[in-house]
């Protein structure tokens, strides 16, 4: 595995390396969160996961829809907004 030439920065950083190794995580630790992220209805995420997404979102590793789920569960875990109930009319 080679290293990225000083002057393109992060910009090909994946061909260089994966996105586990980037953000110090096994492969499956990474798919496991995303799939956690994407199914929570309510943020029930351990020391580690919070850590896994920080970096994730700190080096653009996370999708769009990755983002709005986890910016959502934060804000309702921090601002004390209750979940949304599901009608089964």
């Amino acid at each position: 595995m080679g290293t990225p030439p000083p002057s393109e920065g992060l910009a090909l950083i994946g061909e260089y390396m994966n996105i586990s190794q980037i953000i110090n995580a096994t492969p499956s630790e990474v798919d496991n969160l995303r799939v956690k992220l994407m199914d929570s209805i309510e943020f029930d995420f351990n020391k580690r996961e919070c850590n896994l997404i920080y970096r994730m979102a700190a080096f653009d590793l996370l999708t769009a829809s990755e983002c709005k789920a986890s910016i959502m569960l934060m804000t309702q875990l921090l601002g004390d907004i209750p979940i949304p109930k599901e009608d089964n009319d």
